[in-house]
């Protein structure tokens, strides 16, 4: 998207002109130039027409807002003074509503089954029942473009796959969509965040990943933030695995 091709074609002849075509050769060629100089000016038929934030936002709701299964890879990272971590979650919503999110934090899993009003969670082997299975609502691929609002002020751009949609960081708002509930703990103790949010969208629409790297001031002290993701197989989930005798 956003290319712009040009096809440019030069005669180069072989063939001499009779002497007394000169000024009509001159002619052709001036014309030539001409045609060429508009060409240099003028946009190929084909080139795909530039989008903003609003209408990518605004076409990625229409057209999948009603999704609801997708798998969800993320991870964070923090780094500090005197804190290092890495998290990665991955979050699978199911076209039956079932919700599975696997956490690996300092090189431990745990993983949550949320299955017909029911959670479980799986970790050293064993499967433990919950007394009460936490709401699920807002949790599915259409939820996910809605939450893309706050986003409209950045710029777009072409890319092989889509599009990117780039977005500086400036306020807490910006970067709180794309963290976990624990991560975004951080941002209500931080007095100040700079950084900037890259996201992905295939060329139908789909919202299909993104980055962001930070930086966050907590008191006086800068700890830099990252979160990556990707988003996949949206659409096509019917339902999720789940561990034997579930």
């Amino acid at each position: 998207m956003f290319t712009f091709v040009l096809i440019l074609t030069a005669c180069n002849g072989d063939e001499a002109a009779p002497a007394d075509s000169g000024e009509e050769a001159d002619d052709t060629a001036d014309t030539a130039e001409e045609t060429s100089d508009e060409a240099d000016e003028s946009p190929d038929a084909d080139e795909a027409p530039a989008i903003s934030a609003d209408e990518l936002i605004d076409s990625a709701q229409e057209e999948w807002g009603g999704t609801d299964s997708y798998e969800l890879n993320q991870v964070y990272m923090i780094e500090g003074n005197d804190m290092s971590e890495s998290i990665r979650t991955i979050t699978t919503h199911s076209d039956q509503n079932e919700l599975k999110v696997e956490i690996n934090r300092d090189d431990a899993t745990v993983t949550h089954y949320i299955v017909d009003d029911s959670h479980h969670i799986y970790s050293g082997h064993e499967m433990e029942p919950q007394a009460e299975a936490p709401d699920i609502e807002g949790t599915t691929y259409g939820d996910l473009i809605s939450q893309l609002d706050p986003y409209r002020s950045g710029e777009v751009e072409g890319t092989d796959e889509g599009y990117t949609l780039t977005m500086q960081v400036e306020n807490m708002e910006d970067a709180e969509n794309l963290l976990s509930g624990e991560m975004s703990g951080l941002l209500q103790e931080a007095e100040d965040i700079t950084g900037e949010i890259n996201l992905t969208f295939d060329e139908e629409y789909r919202y299909t990943g993104g980055e962001m790297t930070a930086v966050l001031v907590s008191g006086g002290e800068e700890i830099d933030l990252s979160s990556s993701m990707t988003i996949e197989d949206i659409n096509n989930i019917p339902v999720i695995e789940k561990p034997n005798g579930m």
